[in-house]
């Protein structure tokens, strides 16, 4: 089992290294089989064509970025006075993706192939939605508008993703831009 595990890990990253360097257009099978050095029929046995092999590779990234916040979480709320407002500061550090990074290549080509692909774009759909409804219950734990939270925050961090360097403010300034809003939202009565 744990060879398997093993083999699909690599398989998967070595597609996001391919789709981070040359991109959604220029990704095919035959390229992800020689990176992973294994045959193209080998490639097909796990994944049965592009589809199947860019579905897995987004659950993959969003999974990994469900990760980092539960990271953040699990080394924040063991401290004696939870910090909500160092949670929220410190999940916008990890998630405010800047451009320079690997992450956002591997977020705008998923965005970008969802947008031409059905079952990618319904699988984004999906991932967002549990993704929201998941954060709503942890952001609930420490913020009487933890709906209002998330609505403000998913639809900003993925933006910042695309355009956060063309934005007036610095990463710095925009998470205490935004901390200091999700602040005043939850000292508000109503």
């Amino acid at each position: 089992m744990k060879k398997r595990e093993d083999k699909i890990n690599s398989i998967v990253q070595n597609t996001i290294s391919l789709l981070q360097e040359e991109g959604a257009g220029n990704l095919s099978m035959r390229k992800v089989a020689e990176r992973s050095v294994i045959t193209l029929s080998n490639l097909q046995y796990y994944y049965k064509d592009k589809d199947d092999l860019l579905l897995a590779t987004a659950e993959y990234y969003f999974k990994r970025c469900e990760e980092e916040v539960i990271k953040t979480w699990e080394s924040l709320k063991t401290s004696e006075a939870f910090p909500e407002q160092k949670f929220i500061r410190q999940i916008l550090s990890v998630i405010l993706v800047e451009e320079d990074r690997n992450d956002f290549a591997m977020f705008r080509e998923i965005w970008a192939l969802s947008l031409r692909n059905k079952a990618l774009g319904e699988a984004v759909h999906r991932y967002y939605h549990k993704y929201g409804v998941w954060l709503v219950e942890l952001i609930s734990s420490f913020s009487k508008h933890p709906e209002k939270v998330v609505t403000l925050l998913l639809p900003y961090v993925e933006g910042y993703s695309i355009m956060g360097n063309a934005l007036p403010l610095d990463k710095k300034a925009t998470i205490d831009l935004l901390s200091g809003l999700i602040d005043q939202l939850n000292k508000a009565t109503d």
